[in-house]
């Protein structure tokens, strides 16, 4: 019998080519098989037995049958060494966890340390400083809004503006008054400017200061512009609310 080496195909002895695809044939003599059902030779290469069609489990002729695959001896450990070694890291990892917290805590603490020396001192001396530099400050801006008053009195020429600068109890505030009648009668107030300096709290109704005063004045008389500067120490008093010129003394020399 023959049979096609690329089709698989048994053919009769009349054959010499495939029927399917023209492959030459081969002869095999070898190899006979009976079959299972009904005893009929059969060839190696062939699928069905020619008497009674039984489905043949042979291999093609000339075909070695492939070996079974060899089970491994060794398997794959990559997964088992990743495992390993996740476990190794665990304790690093926990380590770390560990170095961290630690210093955590000791961060807080240094920082609540830190905290409460700022409270401290801010309950203990800053207080004290502080309440002392608005008692100045505050006080300040109330000699120069007296000042303000009575700059605005001269160039006015406003005699009651004026007075109200001054206490009741000033001494010789009637001369006083008349000076400065004469003086804005015979003289045009052009300019008015002051500076204060030494500005001091004696009690809580009670203050001094140095205010120098400098006035342009234009003298009807000779016709011509004087330039007139005098310093005063002040004594202040807190009436109704008001600060005003209890006591006032004419210095030498300008004092800053």
């Amino acid at each position: 019998m023959t049979y096609c080496s690329h089709c698989d195909l048994v053919h009769g002895e009349e054959h010499r080519f495939c029927q399917v695809c023209g492959q030459l044939l081969k002869r095999s003599s070898a190899g006979l098989r009976a079959c299972a059902r009904c005893g009929a030779p059969t060839l190696s290469g062939q699928k069905f037995c020619t008497d009674c069609g039984l489905p043949l489990r042979v291999l093609p002729a000339e075909r070695q049958e492939p070996s079974p695959a060899r089970t491994p001896v060794f398997y794959p450990r990559g997964s088992e060494v990743r495992a390993s070694s996740r476990r190794r890291r665990r304790p690093l990892f926990a380590l770390l966890i560990l170095v961290l917290v630690v210093l955590g805590g000791w961060l807080l603490i240094w920082t609540g340390r830190k905290t409460m020396t700022f409270i401290a001192q801010a309950f203990t001396s800053k207080p004290q400083e502080t309440s002392q530099a608005p008692t100045q400050d505050n006080l300040k801006p109330e000699v120069e809004k007296l000042a303000e008053k009575i700059r605005a009195a001269h160039l006015n020429k406003d005699i009651n503006k004026w007075l109200s600068c001054y206490s009741p109890s000033y001494p010789h505030l009637g001369q006083l008054e008349s000076a400065i009648l004469e003086l804005w009668k015979d003289h045009d107030i052009k300019e008015v400017s002051y500076r204060i300096s030494g500005v001091q709290r004696l009690g809580p109704r009670q203050a001094t200061a140095v205010v120098v005063w400098s006035f342009q004045l234009y003298d009807h008389r000779q016709h011509d512009y004087q330039l007139m500067r005098q310093s005063y120490r002040v004594t202040l008093e807190k009436t109704n609310g008001d600060w005003k010129i209890r006591e006032s003394k004419e210095e030498l020399e300008p004092k800053a």
